[in-house]
């Protein structure tokens, strides 16, 4: 990366390649723009937190961020171990802290790392902070501004900068937040994938304490070390990965299968059947699970590319749910502000009322523990129970890899341009919030389609919904075609 290159901080922090654009120069300007925001906060005397995923050089990195931080004066401290970003979010507000870093490309492969910031808040930061934090950056890259370091040896350092280890305060919380009792008398076998990942230490800790003795035992964990290559594969708890943990969870008759993703901030789960339940039903039955069994007030929020289902549970139960632009910064901001009970993404997010305003996978994962326990029934009956609330859904998003961006401007200019059908369906209502959507008039049914295009490479996201099976087929048909 050329000195003068911009970094940007996309929905969730900034990421690059290593050694081509993720280098220790890069990392020392990134950590003084953000020392700078750090510093702005009325908590800034207390301190900020950096943590760290299972990456190569992660521990690095992380010191580095440090050693900025120590020299512009802010008391900082380090995780132990690599940490899960909910952690990272948790932990800072625990502390009350002025914000806080996680060294992670999330379900990035390998060869990728990156930074998230999360400022005193916990959550994921708004677009006016990252603005401001690429102004620092391009001031530290034209010299008007410099970067300040203490490095390990220097005076001052040790009264600056504590290794600590913030897990035993999560793990009270999430307790807190779980029915561990019912989960501890009704669960007997679980398939569990780590994915060599900062879930290590921490999802399979909490399942080994809370189910007891004779059935921890009936827990099969998948990748639970560390491997910075994560198998060969990106760490992610997609299609390929869960059709395996699937597999196991056949093989072993377990329960369910539990996945998280490298930084534990996203989830993946699989039925007593082996079948993958996608973000988007899963955010149904959390929703159901919720307001049923555990009594929880409030409606729902989710990004305009994410399942309408939840919306059904959510009416269904006398609520409605508030749609956000994509990236869950902003559910984070309507966990904190108007205390809904869920908040969700289908790229496989989720918080609740009265928990972090970020991204927690192993809550997620815990969440779906809880609901066989109440409902004393498989979680393939669970799926059942919740499509006789939403009726049945069919989905998909299609992922156009385009030869040139003249290509990706062609397709988004066709979209841009249409008004009152799309695909021979009547428009109902435009929608322009993230993307380009259509809300389509579809007779005893609905259905919705979201054109979003990538801002680094020729790829337009389409994302496809309906009630009605023909419908969808009809959609996806007529966008593979675009390709």
């Amino acid at each position: 990366m050329a000195k003068n290159q911009k970094i940007k901080f996309g929905t969730s922090g900034w990421r690059g390649i290593l050694a081509e654009d993720f280098t220790f120069d890069n990392v020392r300007i990134v950590s003084q723009a953000l020392a700078s925001e750090i510093l702005k906060d009325p908590k800034a005397k207390n301190g900020a937190l950096v943590g760290y995923d299972t990456r190569f050089l992660a521990e690095e990195f992380a010191w580095t961020v440090a050693q900025v931080f120590a020299g512009n004066g802010i008391r900082t401290y380090v995780c132990h171990q690599p940490t899960p970003t909910p952690v990272i979010s948790f932990t800072i507000r625990n502390m009350d802290l002025a914000g806080g870093v996680n060294i992670t490309a999330s379900h990035n492969p390998f060869y990728w790392n990156g930074i998230k910031f999360n400022p005193a808040n916990g959550g994921p930061a708004l677009p006016e902070v990252t603005k401001g934090i690429e102004t620092e950056i391009e001031r530290i890259q034209r010299g008007e501004s410099q970067v300040r370091y203490l490095a390990h040896h220097e005076e001052g350092f040790g009264k600056l900068v504590h290794s600590i280890d913030p897990s035993q305060e999560y793990f009270t919380e999430i307790r807190r937040k779980i029915d561990v009792d019912k989960i501890a008398r009704y669960i007997k076998k679980v398939a569990v994938d780590l994915v060599y990942g900062t879930g290590i230490d921490y999802l399979d800790y909490l399942l080994n304490t809370i189910l007891p003795g004779e059935s921890n035992q009936g827990i099969v964990f998948q990748h639970d070390f560390r491997d910075p290559y994560f198998g060969g594969y990106r760490p992610e708890p997609d299609k390929k990965r869960l059709a395996e943990l699937g597999q196991v969870v056949l093989e072993h008759r377990a329960q369910i299968g539990l996945a998280l993703d490298g930084d534990a901030d996203r989830f993946g789960i699989v039925d007593d059947k082996g079948e993958p339940i996608s973000a988007n039903e899963y955010l149904a039955i959390v929703a159901w699970h919720l307001y049923k069994n555990k009594g929880l007030l409030g409606g729902c929020a989710r990004s305009v590319a994410t399942s309408h289902a939840m919306d059904r549970v959510a009416e269904h139960f006398g609520y409605q749910t508030a749609v956000t632009p994509v990236g869950f910064k902003y559910i984070g901001d309507a966990i904190l502000n108007d205390h809904i009970v869920l908040g969700g993404e289908e790229s496989g997010g989720l918080s609740i009322q009265d928990h972090v305003p970020e991204k927690d996978g192993i809550l997620a994962c815990l969440l779906a523990l809880e609901a066989i326990a109440y409902e004393e029934k498989p979680i393939s009956e669970i799926r059942k129970m919740v499509e006789e609330v939403t009726g049945p859904y069919y989905r998909d998003r299609i992922d156009l890899e385009l030869e040139s961006e003249s290509k990706k401007k062609e397709i988004m200019d066709f979209f841009s341009n249409l008004q009152h059908e799309v695909f021979g369906l009547p428009v109902k209502e435009r929608q322009t919030l993230d993307g380009i959507g259509f809300d389509l008039s579809v007779p005893d049914g609905e259905a919705w389609i979201l054109v979003r295009a990538s801002g680094t490479e020729p790829v337009i996201r389409i994302y496809i919904e309906s009630t009605q099976g023909s419908v969808f087929r009809k959609l996806t048909e007529s966008v593979e075609k675009l390709g």
